[in-house]
């Protein structure tokens, strides 16, 4: 079953707006989408993206489901059991369930009602996870007070660009929380992995809108990050004052693009010209190579 979408008409804070109606909105700009448009990728992969949508992942599914039992709202869900969906024609529980025609049906059938399938196991791995949360002192505190799943829309004064945001949870004192599963916690895999996804863009977004709303004077943007595995130990973040004006900057950027691409019509791709490339600047250092030109110094002496 396809949802009909339903995109707010006044600029604001709505609750309740569906993933659905929030994602496939032609008409704003999301951060996700700002990331698209600048390097390493390009507007040909944004138009893309806004224009087919991606299909279902398991990695995201359970990203929704652990979102959903942290902060109590999202996704609705269907847990499908082995012991049910994933029986042989023998009635022996396959070794592969997921493999299963009643598990593929059972699958398809909870997609069409706009729910998202989930095995029996990633639903209790999702609620250790959500204990776990609960249980460090400083992320159950973010979560004490506060609403779950806000979209917010606020039109650019500059370029007109109406702009779009989806808050995890925002505190009633305006602080922002938001919540990401990653494959490690550890402060420096959390600053190369945050880098990497641009998470300096999304706090520097998201603390802007909330400003422009006039929800708070001067909000914090605290990420709470958790490992995907046991012990599924929990770390909390905060982007220091210098990578929010690099986000800022880079938001800004993308906003000013987005807006004369719209204006001319045009996606274009990384490059139109032939470039020249040389050798990445490690590969270009004097010796780099001393030890394949041993090797291979070894091996003609071998063969002599």
């Amino acid at each position: 079953m396809t949802r009909s979408v339903t995109i707010p008409a006044d600029d604001g804070i709505y609750p309740g707006v569906d993933e659905e109606s929030y994602h496939h909105d032609p008409t704003s700009l999301s951060v996700s989408g700002a990331k698209l448009l600048l390097p390493p990728s390009c507007p040909a992969k944004f138009r893309h993206m806004r224009d087919n949508p991606q299909p279902p992942r398991r990695v995201f599914d359970f990203g929704h489901l652990a979102h959903r039992m942290v902060l109590g709202a999202g996704s609705e869900f269907t847990v499908l059991d082995p012991a049910v969906h994933g029986l042989k024609k023998d009635g022996q529980v396959a070794d592969n369930p997921r493999a299963t025609s009643t598990w593929k049906s059972a699958e398809a059938e909870a997609r069409r009602e706009g729910r998202i399938p989930v095995s029996v196991e990633e639903w209790e791995f999702a609620e250790q996870m959500a204990e776990k949360v609960r249980a460090h002192p400083q992320a159950r505190e973010l979560f004490t007070d506060g609403q779950p799943e806000l979209a917010l829309y606020h039109r650019d004064p500059e370029t007109g660009v109406r702009l779009r945001g989806r808050l995890d949870w925002l505190r009633n004192d305006g602080d922002i929380v938001d919540y990401k599963t990653c494959q490690s916690a550890e402060p420096g895999e959390i600053e190369r992995a945050f880098h990497k996804y641009g998470y300096h863009m999304q706090a520097a977004w998201y603390l802007d809108m909330v400003t422009a709303l006039g929800l708070a004077e001067s909000p914090r943007f605290l990420f709470v990050a958790q490992e995907k595995a046991p012990p599924y130990e929990v770390t909390v973040v905060e982007y220091d004052q210098d990578a929010i004006a690099i986000g800022r900057e880079r938001n800004r950027e993308a906003i000013r693009l987005y807006a004369e691409l719209c204006e001319r019509g045009e996606w274009p791709s990384y490059t139109s010209e032939t470039i020249t490339i040389s050798l990445p600047a490690w590969a270009a250092k004097p010796g780099i190579d001393t030890a394949a030109a041993d090797l291979i110094n070894q091996l003609e002496g071998i063969t002599a």
